[in-house]
């Protein structure tokens, strides 16, 4: 039985991870360099959290699974989900641009098939065979 995974889960990212891939998961889930997440996980550390910041980051090595590699597979992909999953109101009002884009060429073709210019040319072609 095949596995579905979610292209806007949390997973920790072993490719990309130092230790357990946790902190390069996290980045890519919040679209933040992983670079980032690991300086804030110090700088924690060091300002009296060690302790905290040790157990959530154990807890999520064993807790999150590891990202498929079909969800790493096209860039432009992977691009699209982390901005659904960290700007959901910009990709609607994005998603329904492009629709609207679509349904304008999509117009716009339909008017060439259907003109009488088309028909005419088409026949021309069909004589010349």
């Amino acid at each position: 039985m095949t596995k579905i995974f979610s292209p806007t889960g949390l997973y920790k990212d072993g490719m990309k991870g130092k230790i357990a891939g946790v902190c390069a998961g996290l980045g890519d889930y919040f679209g933040i360099k992983p670079n980032m997440v690991r300086l804030i996980a110090v700088l924690l550390s060091v300002f009296g959290f060690f302790v905290p910041v040790l157990i959530v980051y154990v807890a999520l090595a064993f807790l999150l699974e590891q990202k498929p590699k079909e969800l790493a597979e096209n860039p432009e992909e992977d691009r699209f989900w982390r901005e659904v999953r960290t700007r959901p109101d910009y990709m609607s009002v994005d998603l329904k641009r492009r629709f609207q884009e679509i349904e304008k060429r999509t117009r716009q073709l339909e008017a060439l098939i259907t003109s009488k210019q088309f028909r005419l040319n088409r026949e021309l072609r069909q004589l010349d065979r």
